[in-house]
């Protein structure tokens, strides 16, 4: 049995911590905000499962296999239909009322031209300006990019649940300030012992922590990565302001629109649950520079959510917004899992190598994280 430190509780921290106890080792996670699932968590406020921007996952996808396995209880999803998509300047994907634009959409679909608008809107919606031409676009053509009906903290707290029952301890609030060999000190002055530690946090706090057992090598192993920031707008309101749609995708300025309600109806109250998000855009993003600031971006995205969904701030119920997250921890360079096993810390998250992005990424990278743990024993 081998004591493993995880730090931080998003998706690669608790799959992680699930796969390392299922394997017979002694786990601890350590999680330094009020509450586990990273970006993918939500409160239910007024019945409207608020979180932090839009999320679809891939069926029978990684994470979707995942928490279907850890419960009994089906789980109930429904897809994003691109019969309901609008892009802008192109119009519904797929036109139930025009047969002839539907076959010669789908086929342009298919041909996958990067220089295509109706290509370029459906890339952007299955991958949120990450990698093009990755899986999920062909799952989006498929009606296989999915919304469940327990939202993101219902199948993150099945996650949890599991690991309750498997004994795995979880602390929120700690802070760990720096790691040594075998060692990890938090801010409030404690100190664990450990054998393994698995830096399952966000690339930033990974690279300050380990600088603190080699500074260089820190230093190169985090400088080519590129993160990808966005602002979001999600609100539950008391109207159907898409009027049925289930996307609107503005290509030009990398602005999506989804309604979680229409998608799934049986996901919250009446209504509809708008979840908006500004890609990109910023002077530290990769690609064009469109904003002077975080806060012109969410503007930007307001003003484009009153065009699309009009009248939609007569009739909010609850609303939560932020002006920067970081929506991919890297862009096609990524960190190799064990580049710092002979120091007894390996790495989990999106921002570490693998053939998944988003929730799958991090879970793929978690689970395997959980398995090399041998590899990084000191």
């Amino acid at each position: 049995m081998v004591r493993v430190l995880v730090v931080g509780a998003g998706l690669a921290g608790l799959a992680c911590a699930l796969e390392a106890t299922t394997l017979g080792h002694h786990v601890v996670v350590l999680e330094r905000s009020s509450r586990i699932g990273g970006r993918g968590t939500t409160q239910n406020l007024d019945d409207f499962p608020v979180g932090f921007g839009p999320h679809l996952f891939l069926k029978k996808g990684p994470f979707h296999d995942l928490v279907r396995k850890l419960s009994r209880v089906k789980l109930a999803a429904s897809a994003v239909r691109l019969d309901r998509t609008e892009i802008i300047g192109q119009g519904i994907v797929r036109p139930s009322d025009d047969i002839k634009t539907s076959i010669i959409n789908k086929q342009t679909l298919r041909d996958a031209n990067n220089e295509d608008l109706l290509v370029k809107g459906c890339q952007l919606l299955s991958a949120w300006g990450g990698e093009t031409n990755h899986p999920r676009y062909t799952a989006l053509q498929k009606n296989n990019l999915m919304v469940s009906n327990e939202g993101w903290a219902g199948m993150i707290g099945r996650l949890a649940a599991a690991l309750d029952e498997v004994g795995v301890f979880i602390e929120c609030g700690p802070e760990v300030q720096r790691i040594e060999p075998g060692k990890a000190i938090l801010a409030d002055g404690r100190e664990i012992e450990t054998d393994v530690i698995v830096l399952a946090c966000g690339p930033s706090t990974a690279r300050k922590l380990t600088r603190t057992i080699d500074q260089q090598r820190a230093k190169d192993l985090f400088s080519s990565l590129e993160r990808t920031t966005a602002s979001f707008v999600e609100v539950g309101l008391d109207s159907k302001s898409l009027s049925g749609k289930h996307a609107v995708i503005d290509v030009l300025n990398q602005h999506i629109i989804l309604d979680y309600r229409a998608i799934q109806p049986r996901l919250g109250r009446e209504g509809s649950h708008l979840s908006a998000v500004a890609i990109g855009g910023l002077e530290s993003d990769p690609g064009e520079t469109r904003y002077t600031s975080a806060d012109e971006r969410l503007a930007a995205l307001k003003s484009f959510l009153d065009r699309r969904a009009n009248g939609w701030q007569d009739h909010v119920i609850q609303q939560s917004e932020q002006s920067k997250i970081t929506l991919h921890d890297a862009g096609t360079s990524r960190i190799a899992q064990q580049a710092m096993a002979d120091s007894g810390v390996l790495f989990a998250g999106t921002w570490v190598e693998g053939e998944h992005i988003l929730a799958d990424g991090a879970i793929v990278s978690g689970r395997l994280a959980g398995r090399s743990i041998a590899a990084a024993k000191r």
